[in-house]
Protein backbone atom coordinates (compact mmCIF):
# COMPACT_ATOMS: atom_id res chain seq x y z
CA UNK A 1 0.00 0.00 0.00
CA UNK A 2 1.06 3.54 -0.54
CA UNK A 3 0.93 6.09 2.19
CA UNK A 4 -1.92 8.54 1.23
CA UNK A 5 0.59 11.42 2.85
CA UNK A 6 3.26 11.16 0.75
CA UNK A 7 0.97 10.45 -1.94
CA UNK A 8 -0.33 13.80 -1.27
CA UNK A 9 2.79 15.10 -1.06
CA UNK A 10 4.41 13.72 -4.26
CA UNK A 11 1.55 14.57 -6.42
CA UNK A 12 1.48 18.48 -5.24
CA UNK A 13 5.49 18.83 -5.69
CA UNK A 14 4.98 17.48 -9.27
CA UNK A 15 1.90 19.38 -9.78
CA UNK A 16 3.82 22.40 -8.93
CA UNK A 17 6.54 21.43 -10.96
CA UNK A 18 4.36 21.13 -14.58
CA UNK A 19 2.37 24.24 -13.49
CA UNK A 20 5.31 26.02 -13.38
CA UNK A 21 7.35 25.00 -16.53
CA UNK A 22 4.19 25.61 -18.10
CA UNK A 23 3.02 29.08 -16.63
CA UNK A 24 6.07 30.57 -16.79
CA UNK A 25 6.56 31.26 -20.14
CA UNK A 26 2.98 31.30 -21.30
CA UNK A 27 2.50 35.30 -21.28
CA UNK A 28 5.81 35.49 -23.75
CA UNK A 29 3.83 32.62 -25.67
CA UNK A 30 0.94 34.53 -26.00
CA UNK A 31 2.21 37.34 -27.30
CA UNK A 32 5.14 36.49 -29.64
CA UNK A 33 3.91 33.45 -31.04
CA UNK A 34 0.35 33.07 -30.97
CA UNK A 35 -0.17 36.90 -31.47
CA UNK A 36 -2.51 37.82 -28.86
CA UNK A 37 -3.43 41.57 -28.22
CA UNK A 38 -3.12 43.38 -24.60
CA UNK A 39 -6.82 42.92 -24.05
CA UNK A 40 -6.57 39.40 -25.48
CA UNK A 41 -3.94 38.53 -22.71
CA UNK A 42 -6.30 39.81 -19.87
CA UNK A 43 -9.69 38.61 -21.85
CA UNK A 44 -8.25 34.49 -21.22
CA UNK A 45 -6.85 35.38 -17.39
CA UNK A 46 -10.67 36.38 -16.93
CA UNK A 47 -11.99 33.75 -18.96
CA UNK A 48 -10.16 30.87 -17.20
CA UNK A 49 -10.94 33.33 -13.40
CA UNK A 50 -14.74 33.01 -14.72
CA UNK A 51 -14.49 29.10 -15.75
CA UNK A 52 -13.30 28.23 -12.10
CA UNK A 53 -15.80 30.10 -10.81
CA UNK A 54 -18.35 29.00 -12.23
CA UNK A 55 -17.49 24.78 -12.28
CA UNK A 56 -16.40 24.75 -8.77
CA UNK A 57 -20.13 23.10 -7.57
CA UNK A 58 -20.50 21.15 -10.66
CA UNK A 59 -16.89 19.24 -10.23
CA UNK A 60 -17.48 19.32 -6.42
CA UNK A 61 -20.46 16.97 -7.10
CA UNK A 62 -18.27 14.72 -8.64
CA UNK A 63 -16.04 14.36 -5.69
CA UNK A 64 -18.23 13.73 -3.18
CA UNK A 65 -20.87 11.45 -5.29
CA UNK A 66 -18.04 8.71 -7.20
CA UNK A 67 -14.50 9.64 -6.04
CA UNK A 68 -12.26 11.89 -4.74
CA UNK A 69 -9.55 9.90 -6.52
CA UNK A 70 -11.14 9.73 -10.10
CA UNK A 71 -11.82 13.27 -9.65
CA UNK A 72 -8.13 14.61 -8.76
CA UNK A 73 -6.94 11.81 -11.84
CA UNK A 74 -9.12 13.72 -14.31
CA UNK A 75 -8.35 17.25 -13.03
CA UNK A 76 -4.38 17.04 -13.77
CA UNK A 77 -5.38 14.41 -16.90
CA UNK A 78 -7.21 17.71 -18.14
CA UNK A 79 -4.82 20.02 -17.30
CA UNK A 80 -2.39 18.27 -18.96
CA UNK A 81 -4.52 18.23 -22.47
CA UNK A 82 -4.57 22.31 -21.85
CA UNK A 83 -1.14 22.18 -22.24
CA UNK A 84 -1.19 20.53 -25.44
CA UNK A 85 -4.22 22.00 -26.84
CA UNK A 86 -2.12 25.63 -26.23
CA UNK A 87 0.81 24.63 -27.42
CA UNK A 88 -0.83 22.92 -30.54
CA UNK A 89 -2.89 25.66 -31.62
CA UNK A 90 -0.90 29.50 -31.50
CA UNK A 91 -4.25 31.48 -31.80
CA UNK A 92 -6.67 33.58 -30.09
CA UNK A 93 -8.89 30.80 -29.82
CA UNK A 94 -6.49 27.63 -29.38
CA UNK A 95 -5.21 29.89 -25.98
CA UNK A 96 -8.78 30.76 -24.97
CA UNK A 97 -9.92 27.16 -25.36
CA UNK A 98 -6.74 26.05 -23.74
CA UNK A 99 -7.58 27.96 -20.39
CA UNK A 100 -11.16 27.37 -20.10
CA UNK A 101 -10.15 24.18 -20.09
CA UNK A 102 -7.49 24.31 -17.88
CA UNK A 103 -9.47 26.05 -15.61
CA UNK A 104 -12.23 23.43 -16.12
CA UNK A 105 -9.93 20.74 -15.10
CA UNK A 106 -8.50 22.43 -12.44
CA UNK A 107 -11.57 22.00 -10.49
CA UNK A 108 -11.69 18.44 -10.32
CA UNK A 109 -8.29 18.48 -8.32
CA UNK A 110 -9.62 21.75 -6.05
CA UNK A 111 -10.68 20.24 -2.46
CA UNK A 112 -10.27 16.88 -3.77
CA UNK A 113 -7.12 16.11 -3.39
CA UNK A 114 -7.24 17.68 0.74
CA UNK A 115 -10.28 15.35 1.10
CA UNK A 116 -9.07 12.18 -0.22
CA UNK A 117 -5.62 12.45 1.64
CA UNK A 118 -7.85 13.65 4.80
CA UNK A 119 -10.67 10.48 4.44
CA UNK A 120 -7.42 8.01 3.99
CA UNK A 121 -5.46 8.88 6.74
CA UNK A 122 -8.63 8.95 9.26
CA UNK A 123 -9.91 5.63 8.00
CA UNK A 124 -12.88 5.10 9.23
CA UNK A 125 -11.92 6.71 12.80
CA UNK A 126 -13.58 10.51 11.48
CA UNK A 127 -10.99 12.83 11.13
CA UNK A 128 -7.94 12.88 11.05
CA UNK A 129 -5.43 14.13 13.53
CA UNK A 130 -4.70 18.26 13.15
CA UNK A 131 -1.45 18.05 14.12
CA UNK A 132 -0.81 15.01 11.28
CA UNK A 133 -2.61 17.01 8.35
CA UNK A 134 -0.56 20.34 9.16
CA UNK A 135 2.84 18.37 9.00
CA UNK A 136 1.58 17.18 6.01
CA UNK A 137 0.48 20.13 4.25
CA UNK A 138 3.62 22.16 5.55
CA UNK A 139 5.83 19.25 3.82
CA UNK A 140 3.98 19.68 0.79
CA UNK A 141 4.35 23.30 0.83
CA UNK A 142 7.89 22.98 0.86
CA UNK A 143 8.88 20.58 -1.50
CA UNK A 144 6.38 22.63 -3.43
CA UNK A 145 8.50 25.71 -3.36
CA UNK A 146 11.43 23.84 -4.05
CA UNK A 147 9.86 22.36 -6.92
CA UNK A 148 9.00 25.51 -8.08
CA UNK A 149 12.04 27.52 -7.73
CA UNK A 150 13.75 24.68 -10.06
CA UNK A 151 10.71 24.70 -12.77
CA UNK A 152 11.02 28.76 -13.28
CA UNK A 153 14.80 29.08 -14.38
CA UNK A 154 14.04 25.27 -16.42
CA UNK A 155 10.98 27.07 -18.29
CA UNK A 156 13.10 29.91 -19.81
CA UNK A 157 15.21 28.14 -20.62
CA UNK A 158 13.90 25.75 -22.56
CA UNK A 159 12.12 28.96 -23.58
CA UNK A 160 14.95 30.14 -25.36
CA UNK A 161 14.97 26.99 -27.96
CA UNK A 162 11.14 26.56 -28.32
CA UNK A 163 8.77 28.88 -26.49
CA UNK A 164 6.16 26.02 -26.86
CA UNK A 165 8.80 23.38 -24.81
CA UNK A 166 7.54 24.15 -21.40
CA UNK A 167 4.34 24.12 -22.42
CA UNK A 168 5.07 20.33 -23.77
CA UNK A 169 7.16 19.78 -21.41
CA UNK A 170 4.27 20.56 -18.18
CA UNK A 171 2.00 18.83 -20.34
CA UNK A 172 4.23 15.28 -20.43
CA UNK A 173 5.08 15.84 -16.40
CA UNK A 174 1.08 16.85 -16.00
CA UNK A 175 0.21 13.41 -18.04
CA UNK A 176 3.29 11.49 -16.38
CA UNK A 177 1.37 11.87 -13.39
CA UNK A 178 -1.57 10.62 -14.03
CA UNK A 179 -0.21 7.02 -14.78
CA UNK A 180 1.53 7.83 -11.30
CA UNK A 181 -1.55 8.37 -9.33
CA UNK A 182 -3.62 5.42 -11.48
CA UNK A 183 -1.39 3.32 -9.39
CA UNK A 184 -0.45 4.87 -6.56
CA UNK A 185 -3.31 6.89 -5.36
CA UNK A 186 -5.67 4.01 -3.87
CA UNK A 187 -9.12 5.25 -2.00
CA UNK A 188 -10.41 2.16 0.10
CA UNK A 189 -12.34 4.35 3.23
CA UNK A 190 -14.58 7.08 0.45
CA UNK A 191 -18.05 7.06 1.24
CA UNK A 192 -20.51 9.14 -0.92
CA UNK A 193 -21.55 12.77 0.94
CA UNK A 194 -24.72 12.40 2.59
CA UNK A 195 -27.00 14.70 1.06
CA UNK A 196 -27.01 17.78 3.56
CA UNK A 197 -22.59 17.64 2.97
CA UNK A 198 -22.42 17.80 -0.97
CA UNK A 199 -21.29 20.11 -3.69
CA UNK A 200 -24.54 21.08 -4.05
CA UNK A 201 -25.18 24.81 -6.02
CA UNK A 202 -27.88 24.82 -2.97
CA UNK A 203 -25.50 24.24 -0.63
CA UNK A 204 -22.99 26.78 -2.17
CA UNK A 205 -25.97 29.33 -1.85
CA UNK A 206 -26.36 28.79 1.61
CA UNK A 207 -22.58 28.74 1.98
CA UNK A 208 -21.94 32.20 0.72
CA UNK A 209 -24.68 33.26 2.36
CA UNK A 210 -23.66 32.32 5.47
CA UNK A 211 -20.31 33.93 5.27
CA UNK A 212 -21.62 36.74 3.56
CA UNK A 213 -24.08 37.27 6.89
CA UNK A 214 -20.74 36.91 9.45
CA UNK A 215 -18.56 39.93 7.25
CA UNK A 216 -21.72 41.72 6.93
CA UNK A 217 -21.75 41.83 11.39
CA UNK A 218 -17.83 43.13 11.42
CA UNK A 219 -17.24 46.73 9.78
CA UNK A 220 -13.49 45.15 9.65
CA UNK A 221 -14.25 42.07 7.62
CA UNK A 222 -16.35 44.20 5.59
CA UNK A 223 -13.77 47.03 4.78
CA UNK A 224 -10.98 44.04 4.41
CA UNK A 225 -13.47 41.85 1.95
CA UNK A 226 -13.10 45.59 -0.66
CA UNK A 227 -9.47 45.39 -0.18
CA UNK A 228 -9.30 41.55 -1.47
CA UNK A 229 -11.32 43.26 -4.22
CA UNK A 230 -9.64 45.26 -5.42
CA UNK A 231 -6.19 44.17 -5.15
CA UNK A 232 -7.49 41.18 -7.02
CA UNK A 233 -8.36 42.94 -9.88
CA UNK A 234 -5.57 45.93 -9.93
CA UNK A 235 -2.94 42.48 -9.96
CA UNK A 236 -4.59 41.53 -14.02
CA UNK A 237 -1.95 44.16 -15.53
CA UNK A 238 1.26 43.15 -13.93
CA UNK A 239 0.13 39.23 -14.02
CA UNK A 240 -0.77 39.63 -17.91
CA UNK A 241 1.68 42.26 -18.93
CA UNK A 242 5.01 42.07 -17.02
CA UNK A 243 6.86 40.26 -19.70
CA UNK A 244 5.46 41.87 -22.54
CA UNK A 245 6.67 45.35 -21.10
CA UNK A 246 9.87 44.33 -20.23
CA UNK A 247 10.58 42.24 -23.39
CA UNK A 248 8.71 44.79 -25.98
CA UNK A 249 8.63 48.48 -23.86
CA UNK A 250 12.07 48.28 -21.95
CA UNK A 251 13.94 46.04 -23.88
CA UNK A 252 16.66 42.93 -22.02
CA UNK A 253 19.69 43.24 -22.72
CA UNK A 254 21.39 40.01 -23.54
CA UNK A 255 23.83 38.26 -21.44
CA UNK A 256 26.74 36.44 -23.21
CA UNK A 257 25.22 36.57 -26.42
CA UNK A 258 22.04 34.56 -25.30
CA UNK A 259 18.67 36.04 -25.75
CA UNK A 260 16.31 38.17 -24.09
CA UNK A 261 14.46 34.94 -22.24
CA UNK A 262 17.87 34.23 -20.28
CA UNK A 263 17.93 37.82 -18.55
CA UNK A 264 14.18 37.30 -17.71
CA UNK A 265 14.65 33.47 -16.01
CA UNK A 266 17.66 35.21 -13.92
CA UNK A 267 15.10 38.49 -12.91
CA UNK A 268 12.00 36.27 -11.79
CA UNK A 269 14.57 33.23 -10.66
CA UNK A 270 16.28 36.18 -8.43
CA UNK A 271 13.14 37.01 -7.23
CA UNK A 272 11.77 33.65 -6.51
CA UNK A 273 14.36 33.29 -4.05
CA UNK A 274 14.52 36.46 -2.67
CA UNK A 275 10.88 35.45 -1.64
CA UNK A 276 12.26 32.13 0.23
CA UNK A 277 14.39 34.17 2.13
CA UNK A 278 11.98 37.14 2.74
CA UNK A 279 10.10 34.34 4.08
CA UNK A 280 12.19 32.41 6.05
CA UNK A 281 13.18 35.82 7.84
CA UNK A 282 9.29 36.77 8.62
CA UNK A 283 9.40 33.04 10.23
CA UNK A 284 11.79 34.40 12.89
CA UNK A 285 10.84 37.88 12.89
CA UNK A 286 6.83 37.06 13.43
CA UNK A 287 5.53 40.56 13.61
CA UNK A 288 3.52 40.69 17.02
CA UNK A 289 1.35 43.04 17.74
CA UNK A 290 -2.11 44.02 15.53
CA UNK A 291 -0.82 47.75 15.02
CA UNK A 292 2.27 46.62 13.80
CA UNK A 293 1.15 43.85 11.32
CA UNK A 294 -1.79 46.96 10.20
CA UNK A 295 0.92 49.51 9.39
CA UNK A 296 3.24 46.97 7.72
CA UNK A 297 0.06 46.11 5.45
CA UNK A 298 -0.90 50.08 4.20
CA UNK A 299 3.34 50.54 4.01
CA UNK A 300 3.20 47.21 1.51
CA UNK A 301 0.37 48.47 -0.57
CA UNK A 302 1.89 51.97 -0.45
CA UNK A 303 4.95 50.24 -1.73
CA UNK A 304 3.31 48.64 -4.41
CA UNK A 305 1.75 51.25 -5.91
CA UNK A 306 4.92 53.12 -6.13
CA UNK A 307 6.73 50.22 -7.79
CA UNK A 308 3.87 49.71 -10.51
CA UNK A 309 4.31 53.18 -11.56
CA UNK A 310 8.39 53.11 -11.27
CA UNK A 311 8.24 49.42 -13.35
CA UNK A 312 5.82 51.31 -16.13
CA UNK A 313 7.65 54.38 -16.28
CA UNK A 314 11.31 52.36 -15.99
CA UNK A 315 13.69 53.59 -18.72
CA UNK A 316 16.08 50.75 -18.19
CA UNK A 317 15.76 47.13 -17.50
CA UNK A 318 17.99 47.44 -14.20
CA UNK A 319 15.26 50.03 -12.66
CA UNK A 320 12.45 47.83 -14.40
CA UNK A 321 13.59 44.42 -13.00
CA UNK A 322 14.21 46.47 -9.06
CA UNK A 323 10.36 47.65 -9.25
CA UNK A 324 9.24 44.16 -10.63
CA UNK A 325 11.05 42.38 -7.60
CA UNK A 326 9.95 44.70 -5.25
CA UNK A 327 6.03 44.61 -6.84
CA UNK A 328 5.81 40.35 -6.60
CA UNK A 329 7.47 40.54 -3.25
CA UNK A 330 5.49 43.17 -1.50
CA UNK A 331 2.40 41.32 -3.01
CA UNK A 332 3.47 38.12 -1.33
CA UNK A 333 4.40 39.59 1.74
CA UNK A 334 1.27 41.61 2.15
CA UNK A 335 -0.50 38.59 1.37
CA UNK A 336 0.77 36.53 4.01
CA UNK A 337 0.08 39.37 6.53
CA UNK A 338 -3.38 39.90 5.35
CA UNK A 339 -4.33 36.26 6.85
CA UNK A 340 -2.96 37.11 10.06
CA UNK A 341 -5.20 39.41 10.29
CA UNK A 342 -8.47 38.02 8.84
CA UNK A 343 -8.29 34.60 10.26
CA UNK A 344 -8.64 35.42 13.74
CA UNK A 345 -11.43 38.15 13.41
CA UNK A 346 -13.58 34.92 12.12
CA UNK A 347 -15.29 32.98 14.09
CA UNK A 348 -13.73 29.24 14.35
CA UNK A 349 -17.35 27.45 14.11
CA UNK A 350 -17.38 29.73 10.59
CA UNK A 351 -13.82 30.18 9.56
CA UNK A 352 -14.31 27.95 6.07
CA UNK A 353 -17.07 29.51 5.78
CA UNK A 354 -15.85 32.83 6.01
CA UNK A 355 -13.00 32.20 4.19
CA UNK A 356 -14.12 30.96 1.59
CA UNK A 357 -16.48 33.65 0.98
CA UNK A 358 -13.73 36.45 1.54
CA UNK A 359 -11.85 34.48 -1.48
CA UNK A 360 -15.14 35.15 -4.02
CA UNK A 361 -14.14 39.11 -3.53
CA UNK A 362 -10.62 37.92 -4.96
CA UNK A 363 -12.23 36.54 -8.21
CA UNK A 364 -15.04 39.07 -8.35
CA UNK A 365 -12.06 41.48 -8.54
CA UNK A 366 -10.42 39.68 -11.11
CA UNK A 367 -13.34 39.35 -13.28
CA UNK A 368 -14.72 42.44 -13.25
CA UNK A 369 -11.98 45.05 -12.98
CA UNK A 370 -9.04 42.75 -15.51
CA UNK A 371 -10.95 43.23 -18.73
CA UNK A 372 -11.01 47.36 -18.22
CA UNK A 373 -7.26 46.80 -17.63
CA UNK A 374 -6.86 45.08 -20.70
CA UNK A 375 -8.89 48.08 -22.37
CA UNK A 376 -6.94 50.55 -21.00
CA UNK A 377 -3.95 48.85 -22.47
CA UNK A 378 -5.43 48.40 -25.99
CA UNK A 379 -6.03 52.11 -26.15
CA UNK A 380 -3.42 53.79 -24.49
CA UNK A 381 -0.67 50.76 -24.08
CA UNK A 382 0.88 48.85 -21.52
CA UNK A 383 2.72 51.64 -19.25
CA UNK A 384 -0.90 52.86 -19.09
CA UNK A 385 -2.57 49.86 -17.67
CA UNK A 386 -0.13 49.17 -15.00
CA UNK A 387 -0.34 53.14 -13.83
CA UNK A 388 -3.96 52.97 -14.01
CA UNK A 389 -3.56 49.36 -12.08
CA UNK A 390 -1.75 51.27 -9.23
CA UNK A 391 -4.25 53.88 -8.75
CA UNK A 392 -6.88 51.14 -8.49
CA UNK A 393 -5.30 49.87 -6.08
CA UNK A 394 -4.10 53.04 -3.75
CA UNK A 395 -7.53 53.67 -2.27
CA UNK A 396 -6.53 50.35 -0.38
CA UNK A 397 -4.21 52.21 1.51
CA UNK A 398 -7.26 54.22 3.22
CA UNK A 399 -9.27 51.08 3.24
CA UNK A 400 -6.50 49.23 5.30
CA UNK A 401 -6.24 52.56 7.99
CA UNK A 402 -10.38 52.67 7.83
CA UNK A 403 -10.16 49.03 8.73
CA UNK A 404 -7.61 49.20 11.55
CA UNK A 405 -9.26 51.99 12.98
CA UNK A 406 -12.79 49.67 13.36
CA UNK A 407 -10.18 46.68 14.50
CA UNK A 408 -10.64 47.61 18.03
CA UNK A 409 -11.44 45.38 21.04
CA UNK A 410 -14.60 44.08 21.06
CA UNK A 411 -15.23 44.32 17.46
CA UNK A 412 -14.95 40.40 16.85
CA UNK A 413 -17.76 38.49 15.91
CA UNK A 414 -19.78 37.33 19.06
CA UNK A 415 -23.50 36.83 17.80
CA UNK A 416 -25.40 33.82 16.26
CA UNK A 417 -24.00 31.23 14.72
CA UNK A 418 -25.84 31.99 10.89
CA UNK A 419 -25.73 28.67 9.77
CA UNK A 420 -28.16 28.20 12.88
CA UNK A 421 -27.49 25.52 15.73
Amino acid sequence: MHRPDRVYTQATTVAAFAGTMAFTITNIYRFTVAGLTPFQLVFVGTAMEATVFVSEVPTGVVADLLSRRWSVIVGHAGMGVAFVVEASFASFTGVLVAQMLWGLSYTFTSGATEAWMAGELAGHSGDPDESVLSAVFFRSSKWSTLATVVALPLSFLLGTANLRLPLFVGAAVQLALVGFLVVAMEEHHFEPAAPDERSTWRRFTTTVRAGGAVIRRSRTLVLLAVVIAVAGGSSEAYDRFAERHLLLGVGVPRIGGHGPILGLALLFTTSALIGVGIAAWLERRSLRGRPSLRRWLAALILVQCGALVGFALAGSFLVAGVMAVIVERSRSVRQKLFASWIVPLTPKAQRATVLSALSQFDAVGQVTVGPGLGAVAGVWGVPASLVTSAVVLAPAVAVVTAARAADVPGTRYEGPSPLGS
